[in-house]
C-alpha cells in the first residue's frame, strides 16, 4: 500500500530546483501518518520518517540542507547546484541568525568551499571547532582548520576533486580482515626463491591481464616496459603531472604518447555503422578545458589521502577510478588506472615488500562486475549530458557545463568492489602461484628420480601433461618424448597428477 509522504533533504532539493546530478544513494520522505520504515534496493536506500521530522518551512531550502547533512550524508554535487541558485543574502541572514550553530557553520563552510565565493560575513567569533564529516560515517583525512568558520575540514579532497566514501558495514568487515597482514603471513610460509619466482610471473600476468581488459595484445617491448614500470613503482615517489605523462608514454604505443593532458573532447563509444554519426556513446569524459584543474585537484587529493594514512584500498578506489573517469589522456587511461592501484598499494606498504597483487587478473575473470561498476557512473552521465553533438568524423562537442558531475563522485561501491578483488587476489592468484611453484619443484625432483632429463625437458613434460588433463598426448609422446619408455611416461604422468592437481 502506498503511503502519503513528502520528500525531504536531497530528494526535496533535487525536485525543488530541478537539479540534474548523479543520483544520491539515499532518499528521505516524511510520512503523513503511519510507522516509519526503511527500504533498500541494491545500493539505494529510501527512508520514511515520522511527522516530527517535518521541517518548519517545507519551502525553505536551508531547512532541507540541514536535514540532508544530518541524515542523508554528503552530496557535494547537489549542494553546489543548490548554492548557485540561492541568493547570498539568504545564506547570510540564515548564518547570522544562529552564529554558533554547528550545522549553520558547516553550511557556511561548504558554500564558500564549493562556490569559491565569500559571503559578506565576519569570521566566526568563537566556539569549538567542528569536524566537517563524522569519521564514524565517512572515511576522512587529517583535518585542515578553517579559522573563519571554526570548521575542521577532514574531507578526502578539495574543490576540484573531492571523492566521498562512506563507512558501510561491508567496508568495516573488510577492514577487520586485515588483508595486508594475511598476505604478509602467507609470504612468510615460503622461501625467498619461491617468492621471487612467483612475483616475476605475477608481474607479467598483471601486465598481460591489464592489456587484455582493453582487448589489446602488446608486443614484447611494451610488455617489458610495463613490467618494469610495475617493478619500479616504489621509485616514483610523489606523483606529479610529469610522472603521469611519463607513465602514459611507457604504457601506450609510441605513436599515441602524450606530452600534455588531452586538449580535445574524448569519449568511449561503439561504431554501429560506417559513418561516425551512428556511434553508440557509452561514456563522455570531462571537457578538455576542465581537465587541468581537475587533475591538479586529483593529485592534491591523492597526496592528502596518502599523508593522512587513509586505508590503501579506499585511496586505491577513489584515486584510480577517479582518474579513469577524468580520462586525462588520449590513450592508456584504463591501464594507468589499474597501474595506480598497484602504485598506491606499494607506496602505502599494503603489499608486502617486493610483491604484487595481480588485481587486473582478478578483474579479468569477472568483467561483467567491472563493467557494471563503471556503468553505474557512465550510463547516468549520458542522460545528464544531453547537450552534445557528434559529427561525421567522430568529433564530439559538449556544450553544457559538466565539471561537477566528475568532481564529487561517491566511490563507496568502488571501494567495496576493490576490497573484494584484493581478497580474491590474495586467496587465489597470489596463493595459488606460490603453491604452484612449490608443487612444481616437488614434481620436478620426483621426475628426475625416474629419468634424469634436462630441466627444459622436464618443464615441457609437466606443461604437456597439465594441458592434456593429466596425460601425455600420443602426438607429443611420439614427437618430443619418444626416448622414454611407456613405464617411465606412466610414472611421470602419475607424479604430475598427484602433485599438481590444482594447477
Amino acid at each position: 500500500m502506498t503511503r502519503a509522504a513528502t520528500p525531504v533533504g536531497y530528494a526535496a532539493l533535487t525536485a525543488l530546483y530541478d537539479i540534474k546530478a548523479l543520483a544520491h544513494y539515499r532518499k528521505s520522505y516524511i510520512l503523513t501518518h503511519g510507522t516509519p520504515y526503511s527500504e533498500r534496493y541494491n545500493s539505494e536506500e529510501t527512508h520514511y520518517y515520522p511527522r516530527k521530522y517535518f521541517p518548519k518551512d517545507i519551502q525553505n531550502p536551508l531547512n532541507h540542507i540541514e536535514f540532508a547533512l544530518k541524515y542523508d550524508g554528503v552530496n557535494l554535487e547537489i549542494l553546489f547546484n543548490v548554492f548557485t541558485k540561492l541568493e547570498p543574502r539568504v545564506l547570510e541572514n540564515y548564518i547570522r541568525s544562529q552564529p554558533t550553530s554547528k550545522i549553520a557553520r558547516k553550511i557556511w563552510y561548504l558554500y564558500e568551499f564549493l562556490t569559491a565565493q565569500a559571503l559578506d560575513l565576519e569570521n566566526a567569533s568563537g566556539g569549538s571547532y567542528t569536524l566537517l564529516l563524522d569519521p564514524q560515517e565517512f572515511y576522512t583525512c587529517a583535518p585542515t582548520r578553517s579559522r573563519r568558520h571554526y570548521i575542521d575540514d577532514n574531507m578526502l579532497g578539495n574543490r576540484e576533486f573531492c571523492p566521498i566514501v562512506r563507512r558501510t558495514e561491508t567496508l568495516k568487515k573488510y577492514e577487520e580482515q586485515n588483508l595486508a597482514k594475511i598476505a604478509s603471513e602467507l609470504i612468510e610460509l615460503y622461501d625467498t626463491a619461491t617468492i621471487s619466482r612467483a612475483v616475476n610471473y605475477l608481474y607479467v600476468k598483471e601486465t598481460m591481464s591489464s592489456y587484455e581488459i582493453e582487448r589489446e595484445k602488446p608486443d614484447s617491448a611494451r610488455t617489458q616496459r610495463f613490467v618494469e614500470a610495475l617493478r619500479r613503482a616504489d621509485h616514483i615517489g610523489t606523483l606529479s603531472k610529469q610522472a603521469l605523462i611519463e607513465l602514459q608514454n611507457i604504457i601506450v604505443d609510441p605513436r599515441y604518447a602524450n606530452k600534455e593532458y588531452r586538449d580535445f573532447q574524448n569519449y568511449i563509444g561503439i561504431q554501429t555503422r560506417l559513418d561516425m554519426h551512428h556511434s553508440l556513446i557509452e561514456y563522455i569524459a570531462p571537457k578538455p578545458e576542465d581537465v587541468p584543474q581537475m587533475m591538479q585537484g586529483w593529485l592534491s587529493s591523492l597526496l592528502r589521502m596518502m599523508q593522512s594514512g587513509v586505508h590503501p584500498v579506499i585511496i586505491g578506489a577513489a584515486a584510480s577510478f577517479g582518474f579513469v573517469f577524468i580520462h586525462p589522456f588520449e590513450d592508456g587511461n584504463g591501464r594507468l588506472h589499474r597501474f595506480l592501484i598497484h602504485y598506491i598499494f606499494v607506496m602505502s606498504g599494503f603489499v608486502p615488500k617486493g610483491a604484487i597483487f595481480p588485481i587486473s587478473a582478478t578483474i579479468l575473470k569477472d568483467m561483467n562486475s567491472y563493467d557494471s561498476l563503471l556503468e553505474g557512473i557512465s550510463k547516468p552521465l549520458i542522460y545528464l549530458i544531453k547537450d552534445f553533438q557528434l559529427d561525421a568524423q567522430g568529433k564530439l562537442t559538449v556544450f553544457s557545463n559538466t565539471a561537477t558531475h566528475y568532481r564529487y563522485i561517491d566511490y563507496t561501491l568502488f571501494a567495496e568492489y576493490l576490497f573484494k578483488c584484493v581478497e580474491k587476489t590474495i586467496f587465489t592468484d597470489f596463493k595459488n602461484e606460490l603453491n604452484y611453484i612449490v608443487n612444481f619443484d616437488k614434481a620436478k625432483k620426483l621426475i628426475q628420480n625416474v629419468v634424469d632429463m634436462p630441466d627444459n625437458k622436464i618443464h615441457l613434460f609437466i606443461q604437456c601433461v597439465l594441458q592434456n588433463h593429466g596425460q601425455l598426448s600420443a602426438k607429443k609422446r611420439e614427437s618430443i618424448f619418444s626416448a622414454l619408455t611407456d613405464s617411465e611416461v606412466q610414472s611421470m604422468e602419475k607424479i604430475v597428477r598427484e602433485n599438481m592437481h590444482d594447477a
